[in-house]
């Protein structure tokens, strides 16, 4: 019998490779941060977890958030986003200070580990305080400055220098952090400052992580300036290459998804967010006919307000149903493989990420279905996709260590990483 560091038994294991294989019962055997063995025969470990009345899956991926602002969780509710970020949201930013970022960024990530979440997609302030908060907690991150410009030159090259800064410092860091340049929305930042942006990424060697198209009326406006819509001129500057990542993407024409298309860049589909904030509804089913690396992200905490990236796979699919008038459209198993496999996919990250396979870093989480709203679990993708939560998530393993066992976290004190939010809320919105 294969004896390894850390063996997970018994359970059925969703791959999530290229041929979607399912071994039910499976087993999987890690050794040095890395998945050595998965399959159908038994396995030994010097650390082992018995998952057995459990679903095994490769670590979530949320595509597209602002971890820090669960500092901004149920502070402002039911505005539109405009409203909501320029009253709102941006004066209390101009009052946050890097430990405010560290705290709030740390009690996110504690909430994304216990839900399964083992990557994430950021764009914030302060981000050397995101990159420590993730290796804190333990999950991996892909990061960028966010810059908004404004329109305002001067305001634009302080904001590129510290997203300049923060790439070429943190990027590969601990081999848990990547980093990218991220402009803010084609509605915060000029073309001119967009096209440095493009030339610092592809002098960096980095990707890009920007909103686009998220509501209509800036996209009506820009249409109005320039002629034609976001996607069409950024294209015409060269600012699409397969390193860009764009969060939201709701309002294109079938034009604007060719490009995409061709183009190859990724989108991250944000369905609870986009929901809340009467944004509108992506053509996600569409996106994924034409090829187009789709991820599924939650957002900040601000605008979802949970973390809670099970929930939304669910959410996700019954959206682009009703979108659609089709209940064929993006089925389970597609939904999931968005959250894991496709999030590896759309962040460039599936050759170490996103699948349970031989050679892949170990990243795998361990869901409970036990419980009775399961019962019974005849095709485990519809179980997780339709029946799931993340207060369901049993085991949590990143790169090989356990960060969550039996639903606990393992890395910090939770007690005192919420103690620390409450506290800085309390400071940040006295202020």
């Amino acid at each position: 019998m294969k004896r390894f560091e850390l063996a997970i038994r018994n359970g059925i294991v969703l791959t999530m490779d290229d041929e979607m294989r399912v071994f039910r019962p499976g087993s999987i055997g890690v050794s040095e941060g890395v998945i050595e063995y998965v399959g159908s025969e038994d396995v030994r470990g010097e650390v082992e977890i018995d998952a057995s009345r459990c679903v095994v899956i490769p670590g979530l991926v949320n595509c597209h958030t602002h971890a820090a602002m669960t500092l901004f969780r149920n502070a402002v509710e039911d505005q539109p986003l405009e409203k909501w970020l320029k009253e709102y949201v941006w004066p209390v930013e101009e009052r946050l200070k890097p430990d405010h970022v560290r705290v709030g960024t740390r009690a996110a990530c504690a909430e994304m580990a216990l839900a399964g979440i083992t990557c994430f997609n950021d764009q914030y302030f302060y981000m050397d305080q995101v990159a420590e908060a993730a290796v804190e907690v333990g999950i991996r991150g892909v990061l960028c400055e966010g810059m908004i410009e404004g329109f305002d030159e001067e305001k634009g090259r302080k904001a590129l220098k510290r997203g300049v800064s923060f790439a070429e410092k943190y990027d590969g860091w601990k081999g848990m952090i990547w980093t990218r340049l991220g402009p803010h929305a084609e509605y915060s930042c000029s073309l001119e400052f967009l096209r440095r942006v493009r030339e610092e990424a592809d002098r960096l060697g980095v990707g890009i992580h920007i909103h686009l198209a998220e509501t209509k009326a800036p996209v009506e406006e820009f249409i109005k300036k320039h002629g034609k819509s976001p996607v069409k001129i950024l294209d015409e500057m060269g600012f699409f290459k397969d390193d860009v990542l764009i969060a939201h993407a709701i309002y294109l024409d079938d034009e604007d998804l060719k490009i995409l298309s061709e183009r190859n860049v990724a989108v991250a589909y944000n369905p609870v967010s986009n929901m809340k904030l009467a944004s509108g509804m992506a053509r996600i089913a569409e996106m994924l006919k034409l090829g187009i690396r789709v991820g599924i992200g939650t957002d900040g905490p601000g605008s979802n307000n949970s973390l809670d990236l099970l929930q939304d796979i669910k959410i996700g699919t019954l959206l682009q149903k009703t979108r659609y008038m089709d209940p064929t459209v993006l089925p389970a198993k597609q939904a999931l493989w968005m959250a894991t496999r496709g999030g590896a996919e759309a962040l460039n990250l599936s050759n170490l990420i996103g699948s349970i396979e031989v050679g892949k870093r170990a990243d795998i989480v361990v869901i409970d279905t036990r419980k009775i709203r399961y019962i019974p679990v005849r095709d485990p993708y519809t179980a997780i996709t339709y029946c799931s939560s993340g207060s369901d998530v049993k085991d949590v393993i990143v790169d090989g260590k356990i960060i969550v066992r039996d639903g606990e976290l393992q890395t910090m004190d939770l007690q005192k990483i919420v103690e620390d939010l409450e506290n800085a809320v309390q400071e940040l919105f006295a202020g």
